[in-house]
């Protein structure tokens, strides 16, 4: 799958519903989940991947792993580590950072398990994601405030002293 502008501003609508910044059309996002093929894939980039700490939280699901990238930023500069990840603020104006493809049909049915893991200060949005020289379409778990600030800098509105980034 292309991720193209169009696709890309889509998956910036929905986030926006998934965070709270604009209700959510929860038809609208099933369906693009499903014609994507994000409802099958999660990125992960600590302590959930394979032989992390929290690894025992996908195992049941079973699946395939693929090494990826993602873009976002990783808050404090940090680097993610088997015991210890800093929080993502989701963005598309940050360098791509590396990750693990998990893709399962069973995560369709294990979502709210999963979000109730990760709790409310965090949330799961929709990310591209790069396997080998393809894109496609997956969700990840980011920071909830910080991810908050940087679609609020795509409306325009300076949250930070760093550059807006628009599409």
């Amino acid at each position: 799958m292309d991720v193209t502008k169009k696709t890309l501003e889509h998956i910036i609508e929905i986030n926006r519903g998934r965070i709270g910044l604009d209700p959510a059309d929860v038809a609208e996002d099933r369906r693009f989940s499903t014609a994507s093929g994000a409802d099958t894939r999660l990125c992960v980039y600590g302590r959930m991947r394979p032989d992390g700490p929290d690894a025992h939280a996908l195992e049941p699901l079973a699946g395939t792993w693929s090494e990826c990238s993602f873009p976002g930023y990783l808050q404090a500069g940090a680097q993610c580590t088997l015991d210890d990840c800093p929080g993502l603020a989701w963005t598309l104006s940050q360098a791509w950072n590396d990750g693990c493809l998990l893709t399962s049909g069973s995560l369709e049915t294990a979502w709210d398990v999963l979000d109730a893991k990760e709790g409310g200060d965090y949330a799961r949005l929709l990310t591209p994601v790069r396997i080998g020289g393809a894109e496609s379409i997956a969700n990840i778990y980011v920071s909830r405030d910080a991810t908050e600030a940087q679609l609020l800098m795509l409306d325009g509105m300076n949250v930070h002293d760093d550059v807006d980034f628009k599409l």
